[in-house]
């Protein structure tokens, strides 16, 4: 039975968890009348003034028709259902359906055959059953047994209308009104290509070939491009009643045929030539120049060796195919229904808008506004920011002033103000505070020789992947602040929410100053940012490459209601789009800039309309992963006294209030200096360096260098992890493994760059370990690849550099340590939980699955603590620093792990400075006869308030899973009804329409109007389809899923 209401989820995410229902806050005094009743006839109005108290609304009680309604229904569904079947005894999948020969391997049927295949294609290039008697079909008179080439029984096939034959007459008779079919006549020994206009056609325009009783008495030759042939026909224009307001332009178009100009055009294309080049460009990214080439090739392929000859049509059909995919974005747009005219179109009006973000007046129930501000997160614009450095421009000498046909109207910025906007840029400073990989360290040094554009900013819902509307522009030197908060806040013009969230992978720097620098952005677009609250997060994937405060402090896991948005969105934007860089590094900059706004409305509109499955599955994934998060947090949560835990809470809450307070979910560190201080003290003595004369050669800092290779080493780790993980369900995890290494990849060449400056005799290395490599073996995974650091090859860098790295790879191990520990201290606190209150198989089962989280982490810093410590060794100073010593698996452990049971000291560690109330442990821990590890001796080990701080922050982190879980379903859910009110008021939008065009003629309004009929009509059955296949229960959809293999057990986190 459907479930109404609020869902399972709203149960959880909330980080107060006494917060209830219907709650009211005061806004402030306010003058309201009362009305009072005395006799039942009259009333008397009284003006009181009181507080007015405003109700904090559940989403469920808003006026909506999708209020309560609740999409993919969960009850009775379970993490159980979500995996993978198990398989019998026969090794078969049970409930998969049986497979056969041919759909497993129909090659393997058809190969016995070809020799038949082949028989039957040549019979075609004779006569086939016409062999004996050869006659005409239509007519029925048979052909003379030698063939003529003039007269009325010269020997044709049509190849559109079928195999058979037919005679000149006839067939000038059956052509009258299909003029761009392909015929063949035959000589008496094969089939040669010939045309309806060699036989005498002449094609009535203005009646679809029916007879004029007036035609013009010129014959006019004409290339007409109907794919995938290109056809030369003769034709006569209209001279009667029918088309006396019609010109020669008016009547090719209602032909359906485009003119290639405006002026007596000699070339057209079929309007169903311009469609299907119009896909093959945005799917299959063809370039006219490939498609006109094979239209040539496939009407005669002796034109490409001079034999015959063809006209050259490139250039007319590439304007005809711009100006057809600018039309057809103007009709989908509404335009060619306003009276007002396509001129006054306004900024952004022809992009695809995303349906499932909030658009308010569009698809946001009334009164949302008034919603209790714990549910405020359903509201919330998500936006992914990036620059994009493959789609580049080169400079074109003489070239003709060609702009966009819409500057502005759809995802690119309004060039002018653009252009004027960046005249007064000034160049930035240096960042220093943090380094990040690839736009911080080569933020405003691009390679631009020879280049007007080097790339493109972009702005992107982080959620769906849709190009906002004027979210884009180009840059013309590197990433610089100015063309991004220009792009950004023309991307949010007519933002009228309260909540914003802002992903962008120099974030943790871009925000420091941009209330400043909005300031200098004209002003209508400076207003967007006030009133609303904004919080800004580094993608999940790029955030590696930060330093590891910056990764805690705007880490997505911890921004609050985003749910599970990884913000690499915009990353998977770009790879669609950059298929294009192909075709428009060398056009024309208005040219470029169409062509990529085409390819951004088909990516807008596949997305939009995939959002059906894409959302439906991704809910049962997050269903899943939610009760297990929620499970997996009680059983932390039952391990921490309840004071203990609201002094938690308070200090989450303060955080999240303001960021400059202690993090609560890292430990503070005050036994050793942070990697991030480090990096400062070599990058000062590498400035020290600097200013003895001893300047670095490339001009970036060989401190980013280094501190990329061991980012990337992290990096590496991670995927290798990653790939190995069987814990969960996810509907994506070899895309998202693919999209990781192809990230790495990219990394890597840049890291490769930087090496062949600071590590010179590198290259040759490399060069000879790909030499020895099996050239028979695929190519190495990028978690595999060697990235050779200065400590692999010290005899190959740089005076200095394996010093430096040296001071790095210190920092590492001790940071590691430290982590290690922490971790270390939350697994013996659970498994001590465990012990003591823990019965029965289920509960055993999650608080196993919970502990052993915890030991891969642990797992991952004792890694990570080898490779650094490996590196010492190489570079022969390990000896020096004698407390870094060799990590055996025995000595990642802590006192007491396999000795006496430590159960007893659950209470100690939850109260250890709990503050008021605090009570000592009923017992202590017994003492283990093992022989105390290294680790705990070192410098740096963990005191007991230390280790409170580890189940401190295990529980916090495991608070923000849940909650971001929690969030996620919540979020998908209310998207589904989103995009339902969005179709739906689309839908309106076009009836609407209807009847706008009173300046147009009967012809012209019946065509609006039916388009904008159409049009809802469409938006209608869609909304339909869509809440029908919403309404399934997740369980079925889970089994549905399974079915097609779609699902693997692996992790999501």
């Amino acid at each position: 039975m459907q479930r109404r209401g609020r869902s399972r989820a709203e149960d959880h995410f909330d980080l107060d968890e006494d917060t209830g229902g219907d709650q009211f806050t005061a806004t402030g005094d306010r003058g309201i009348y009362f009305n009072t009743v005395f006799d039942g006839h009259h009333r008397q109005e009284e003006l009181l003034n009181i507080s007015h108290k405003k109700r904090r609304l559940d989403p469920s009680n808003l006026v909506d028709n999708f209020a309560r309604w609740v999409p993919v229904p969960d009850s009775g569904f379970s993490e159980e259902d979500a995996q993978l079947p198990v398989s019998n005894s026969d090794n078969t999948t049970l409930g998969k359906r049986k497979e056969y020969t041919s759909t497993k391997d129909p090659m393997s049927l058809w190969r016995p055959l070809k020799g038949d295949f082949l028989a039957e294609l040549l019979r075609h290039e004779g006569l086939g059953d016409d062999t004996n008697h050869p006659t005409c079909a239509l007519c029925g008179n048979e052909f003379p047994p030698t063939p003529r080439s003039s007269g009325s029984m010269r020997m044709l096939k049509c190849c559109d209308c079928g195999e058979y034959l037919q005679c000149r007459d006839c067939c000038l008779q059956h052509h009258q009104r299909t003029p761009l079919h392909s015929i063949k006549e035959w000589n008496g020994n094969f089939w040669f290509p010939c045309t309806l206009d060699h036989i005498g056609l002449i094609y009535q325009i203005g009646h679809g070939g029916f007879p004029c009783p007036y035609p013009d008495t010129i014959v006019r030759k004409l290339t007409v491009i109907d794919a995938p042939i290109i056809h030369q026909i003769s034709v006569t224009y209209c001279k009667c009643s029918k088309s006396d307001n019609a010109d020669n332009l008016e009547q090719l178009l209602r032909n359906a045929w485009y003119p290639a100009t405006v002026t007596d055009p000699g070339t057209c294309a079929t309007f169903r030539s311009l469609k299907a080049y119009n896909l093959y460009a945005v799917v299959g990214n063809m370039n006219v120049r490939d498609y006109v080439t094979s239209m040539e090739r496939m009407t005669d392929a002796s034109a490409s060796s001079g034999l015959t000859w063809l006209p050259d049509r490139y250039k007319q059909f590439g304007r005809m195919a711009r100006q057809w995919a600018f039309l057809i974005r103007l009709m989908r747009a509404g335009r060619g229904h306003d009276p007002k005219g396509v001129e006054n179109t306004a900024l952004g009006e022809c992009a695809v808008r995303c349906w499932a973000c909030p658009h308010d007046g569009r698809n946001l129930p009334e009164g949302w506004r008034e919603v209790d501000p714990k549910y405020q997160f359903l509201y919330m614009l998500i936006l992914a920011v990036d620059a994009n450095f493959r789609l580049r421009n080169r400079i074109r000498v003489n070239e003709l002033d060609d702009p966009s046909l819409g500057p502005g109207w759809g995802y690119w910025v309004e060039p002018t103000r653009y252009r004027d906007h960046l005249k007064n840029y000034v160049g930035e400073k240096e960042i220093s505070t943090c380094i990040a990989f690839a736009a911080l360290l080569q933020k405003d040094s691009r390679m631009t020789t020879g280049l007007r554009v080097t790339g493109v900013g972009g702005c992107v819902c982080a959620r769906h992947e849709c190009m906002r509307p004027n979210g884009l522009g180009d840059l013309q030197v590197g990433e610089r602040y100015s063309n991004m908060d220009f792009i950004v806040l023309a991307a949010l013009a007519g933002f009228t929410l309260l909540c914003l969230t802002i992903s962008y992978d120099i974030a943790c720097q871009w925000k420091i100053h941009l209330t400043e620098r909005v300031k200098h952005l004209p002003p209508d677009m400076r207003h967007t940012l006030d009133d609303t609250q904004i919080q800004f997060g580094l993608p999940v994937w790029h955030a590696a490459s930060h330093n590891e405060d910056c990764q805690n402090e705007n880490s997505l896991s911890f921004k609050v209601g985003i749910g599970k948005t990884d913000g690499e969105g915009i990353e998977r934007t770009w790879s669609r789009l950059n298929t294009a860089s192909f075709s428009t590094k060398d056009t024309a900059l208005g040219v470029r800039a169409d062509t990529i706004e085409g390819k951004i409305d088909d990516h807008n509109y596949l997305k939009n309309v995939g959002q059906g499955t894409t959302l439906q599955r991704k809910l049962v994934v997050a269903i899943a992963e939610r009760d297990r998060q929620i499970a997996a947090f009680k059983d932390v949560s039952k391990t921490v006294e309840k004071e203990v835990k609201a002094e938690w809470k308070k200090s989450i809450a303060e955080w999240l209030e303001d960021n400059h307070k202690p993090n609560p979910y890292v430990i503070s560190r005050k036994d050793c200096p942070t990697e991030a201080q480090v990096r400062l003290e070599v990058r000062r003595d590498e400035e020290a360096l600097t200013t003895a004369g001893n300047a670095p050669l490339h001009g970036r800092s060989a401190t980013a260098f280094l501190v990329a290779g061991i980012q990337l080493e992290d990096a590496q780790r991670r995927i290798l992890t990653q790939s190995k993980g069987t814990a969960l369900v996810a509907a994506d995890r070899e895309n998202k493994i693919q999209e990781w290494r192809h990230s790495l990849l990219v990394k890597i060449s840049k890291f490769r760059a930087l090496q062949k400056v600071y590590m010179p005799g590198a290259s040759a290395m490399l060069e000879a370990m790909e030499r020895e490599r099996d050239l028979e073996l695929p190519p190495v995974k990028a978690e595999l690849v060697t990235l050779l650091m200065p400590s692999q090859a010290v005899d190959a860098c740089i005076p200095g550099l394996a010093e430096m790295e040296g001071k790095l790879r210190i920092a590492q191990c001790e940071n590691s340590l430290h982590s290690l520990r922490a971790r270390l201290h939350a697994k013996r606190h659970l498994i001590g939980f465990r012990n003591t209150h823990i019965v029965g198989q289920a509960p055993s089962t999650k608080a196993r699955t919970l502990i052993e989280e915890v030991g891969e982490r642990v797992q991952a810093y004792a890694e990570r603590y080898r490779r650094g410590r490996q590196a010492l060794i190489d570079l022969k100073i390990a000896d020096a620093h004698p407390h870094l010593r060799v990590l055996k698996p025995e000595d990642v452990q802590l006192d007491g792990d396999d000795g006496e049971s430590d159960a007893a000291s659950r209470k100690k560690l939850s109260m250890i400075g709990a503050g008021r109330g605090a009570r000592a442990p009923r017992n202590a821990p017994g003492t283990s006869k093992r022989v105390l590890s290294w680790i705990w001796t070192a410098p740096g080990s963990l005191d007991e308030h230390t280790m409170h701080e580890s189940v401190r922050v295990e529980w916090s982190r495991a608070l923000a899973r849940k909650t971001r879980w929690c969030e996620e379903v919540m979020l998908l859910r209310e998207e589904m009804r989103r995009v339902l009110r969005y179709l739906s008021w689309q839908a309106e939008w076009w009836r609407e329409r209807v009847g706008s065009r009173g300046d147009l003629t009967l012809e012209g309004g019946a065509g609006v109007n039916a388009y904008a009929l159409k049009q809802a009509g469409w938006h209608d059955r869609l909304a339909e389809y869509f809440r029908t296949k919403w309404n399934v229960p997740a369980v079925t959809v889970a089994q549905h899923i399974l079915a097609e293999g779609e699902l693997d057990q692996v992790s999501l986190e």
